[in-house]
């Protein structure tokens, strides 16, 4: 207290106390990943994928963007590690219910499922649980499917209301992951490609020199600057491989201004 009778107020740094800083905003992990090189988001795709090859994880669900290789990154991988497709590991791609998702893990209980675009299967209860079962981190996992009438396999045998699936499963999905439900994505290793289109010219840049063998590199550097230009003049242009591959076909052909005819292939009818 000073003299005149006033509390005097010492500084909490002159009195060796801490003063308390403001709590620095947290960043959002999208924004993050929007800045993110391709290449490193698809090099942990492989290593996810490499882990499941080796049964240290027995379930992995990628989703994101539509043509950015994520099929093809899957099976080279697994290929890559000396599995044989259909004898270590099968892909299925399409529409899957609930009695044949059922009929499919039983038929490969103790191998790699890849199960590719079955997005059906989300719209399914049934089929959800069942995927659910698989999907869990326990080593031995037991799948049932309880009905009235047993199910049969191709050769007309009923088959168990239970089994026990010792296999792995890899999803791949287009859907946003924010659409999976939540005990799938609590089951399994998840990681989601979805690619700005900043992102998505940089993938094609990357693997443009592997991709179309046949097809000159002079072709492949007129499709990317023209799919750019179109970006940039229209709503709608789809960027990604299959519709780089679309434009570098028609480029190699050696026609008269063959944007018109790329932009065709690649944008939307909105």
């Amino acid at each position: 207290m000073s003299k005149s009778g006033r509390v005097t107020r010492i500084p909490a740094f002159e009195m060796g106390v801490q003063a308390e800083k403001p709590a620095k905003p947290k960043m959002s992990f999208m924004s993050a990943k929007s800045d993110i090189d391709p290449a490193v988001m698809f090099t942990n795709v492989e290593r996810l994928t490499k882990m499941v090859g080796k049964g240290i994880q027995p379930s992995l669900v990628i989703t994101g963007s539509a043509g950015t290789g994520k099929t093809h990154l899957v099976k080279s991988t697994l290929t890559g590690m000396g599995l044989v497709e259909s004898t270590d590991f099968v892909h299925f791609k399409g529409r899957a219910t609930a009695a044949g998702l059922f009929v499919t893990l039983y038929d490969n209980s103790d191998k790699i499922v890849v199960l590719d675009d079955c997005d059906s299967v989300f719209k399914d209860d049934d089929a959800v649980n069942i995927l659910k079962g698989a999907l869990d981190s326990y080593d031995t996992r037991k799948i049932s499917y309880l009905t009235t009438k047993p199910l049969k396999d191709e050769f007309g045998s009923h088959l168990p209301r239970s089994f026990e699936f010792t296999g792995k499963i890899i999803f791949i999905s287009n859907i946003s992951q924010s659409k999976l439900d939540e005990a799938i994505r609590s089951r399994s290793f998840v990681s989601d490609i979805d690619l700005t289109k900043k992102q998505m010219f940089a993938r094609v840049e990357q693997l443009m020199d592997k991709m179309e063998a046949g097809i000159p590199v002079a072709a492949k550097q007129m499709a990317l600057s023209i799919m750019k230009e179109l970006e940039e003049e229209f709503d709608g242009v789809n960027i990604n491989l299959r519709s780089f591959i679309k434009a570098a076909r028609i480029c190699a052909m050696g026609f008269e201004d063959p944007k018109m005819m790329v932009a065709e292939q690649i944008i939307e009818v909105i």
